[in-house]
């Protein structure tokens, strides 16, 4: 009995004790962590995150990878800037936070990079991610369509079995509508969710789509989502100021990337010619092999009632004319390729999220389908491109390779499956 007494005594005093101690207040940790190509890919990567508003400063952490838990010892850190942002959406959610930005340099070629991001009592979790080689080697990038709907949730897997299926993806190409509502801050945090720590280590180049604008009550003219260049950190060398991050170029490894703001050239007869203008002098003054065009809108089409002649007729002669090769799409919710000209790029219109459209009455793809949710492996060596196009469920669904030795037009050679094509989504609902 007076063991029991004593002991209950002591529990007492400690469960006292515990009580005393304030409980810790946790910091806001960084959410919306992202990796971004720059336009010097193998020395410099690009970085973003955002916090809860009034938190302060934020810094980057960084040093090569090692091969034990040595790396912190030898972290550099770095300021980032910080972009406090208050704004309402046509949603009516009320966005307060701070949005991080940082660009690391002078890395070293073809190496692998630790880093983590926040302030004292608030950092992210260690991430690792490569820089690329300086010179043409062989790697495999993913482009996909439309995220846009039931992104957490059939856009997120679908994304997810992507990189599953990619694990040595160098980076991502996402084609436009990443998400429906251009503002709304929920669906951003959707898609940040799809897979958090590969957004983080995989970096990713995108082009706006149509979903990404609005034109708020009142405005005369359509505006890129505020959410845009807050969190991503998308390269600066396009035409102008106002298509700063939206159109772009990216030289990786032998391949240039080109970034069209299709939905601008669309709307804006000043930001076509722009753009076009533009184009030309990346096309002419190009050191790559291969070149690869992502924009949103596609110049051919694979939905029932659109067309794209508009596009195609500014766009196609130069495309032809500089011997382009591939030209990735989305918009359409359908699946399409085809070469329309020998000398021209072969296009592409794709689709990984659950929104789908009926096939148009087309003749320009070798391959299509509907109905379907489709990612594209990119293999790129010094002399040859392969695609291959793979429905959600893993299975190969069409696949070509491109071969070139010098600045001429490539050769096409066709892979694609013996399979049946996939018309799953025969009448508008």
């Amino acid at each position: 009995m007076r063991l029991s007494l004593r002991l209950a005594a002591a529990l007492s005093c400690s469960l006292l004790a515990f009580a005393a101690v304030p409980p810790a207040q946790a910091e806001s940790l960084p959410e919306r962590v992202i990796v971004n190509l720059t336009e010097t890919p193998a020395t410099s990567l690009a970085f973003n995150w955002r916090a809860e508003a009034g938190g302060g400063e934020g810094f980057i952490e960084y040093a090569p990878l090692t091969p034990g838990p040595a790396y912190p010892q030898t972290a550099v850190r770095i300021a980032a800037k910080r972009t406090a942002a208050a704004f309402t959406t046509r949603d009516q959610e009320q966005v307060s936070a701070d949005y991080y930005s940082v660009q690391l340099t002078g890395l070293t070629p073809d190496t692998q990079y630790v880093y983590r991001v926040g302030r004292e009592g608030a950092w992210s979790a260690w991430r690792q991610v490569r820089t690329a080689a300086a010179e043409a080697r062989p790697f495999t990038f993913l482009y996909v369509g439309d995220v846009q709907n039931d992104i957490r949730s059939m856009g997120g897997l679908a994304v997810r079995r992507a990189l599953r299926q990619t694990p040595d993806a160098a980076f991502m190409l996402f084609a436009g509508d990443l998400i429906n509502r251009a503002d709304n801050d929920g669906e951003w945090g959707q898609w940040f969710d799809m897979d958090p720590h590969r957004l983080a280590e995989t970096p990713s180049l995108m082009t706006p789509g149509n979903h990404e604008y609005m034109k708020p009550e009142g405005a005369e003219a359509q505006q890129l989502a505020p959410q845009w260049r807050l969190q991503f950190n998308l390269p600066d060398n396009g035409p102008s100021e106002w298509l700063s991050e939206t159109v772009y170029r990216v030289d990786y490894q032998g391949v240039r990337v080109i970034s069209l703001d299709a939905d601008m050239m669309d709307e804006d007869p000043q930001s076509a010619r722009d753009q076009l203008a533009w184009l030309e002098g990346q096309l002419t003054d190009n050191p790559a092999r291969w070149t690869v065009i992502l924009m949103h809108y596609p110049l051919y089409s694979t939905a029932r009632g659109r067309d794209g002649a508009e596009l195609r007729a500014v766009l196609q002669p130069v495309l032809d004319r500089h011997h382009v090769d591939l030209v990735l799409a989305g918009h359409d919710h359908t699946y399409g390729r085809g070469r329309p000209h020998d000398q021209g790029p072969v296009y592409m219109v794709s689709n990984i999220g659950p929104k789908q459209y009926p096939l148009g009455d087309i003749d320009w793809p070798v391959r299509k389908g509907s109905g379907i949710q489709v990612f594209q492996q990119i293999e790129a060596t010094p002399d040859r491109l392969t695609v291959r196009a793979f429905t959600m469920d893993g299975l190969l669904y069409d696949a070509f390779q491109l071969d070139k030795t010098g600045q001429g037009a490539a050769r096409l050679t066709d892979l694609k499956p013996a399979t049946p094509e996939l018309i799953l989504r025969r009448e508008d609902r």
